[in-house]
């Protein structure tokens, strides 16, 4: 198993004449393992909220999360 590090991912999205930015999830491999900071997994365009997705990532690497539960994770937060 190897070690990650979630961090918040900005993104802008333009259609037309409008823009917005929205934030997602991306879970880099430990870069002191492979020396890379591969991303392992992400999800985009989660919420335009960064404080709120902030504290998921913090809980994320507080918690030490497997990145085959992140998807279950950001689904949860979006159901509160």
């Amino acid at each position: 198993m190897i070690d990650v590090t979630y961090a918040i991912v900005e993104e802008k999205y333009t259609f037309e004449n409008e823009s917005r930015i929205a934030y997602g999830i991306a879970a880099f491999a430990d870069a002191k393992q492979d020396g890379t900071a591969t991303i392992v997994t992400s999800i985009h365009d989660i919420t335009s909220n960064r404080e709120s997705l902030s504290r998921l990532v913090d809980d994320c690497n507080r918690l030490k999360l497997s990145p085959l539960h992140l998807s279950d994770i950001v689904e949860d937060f979006l159901s509160e």
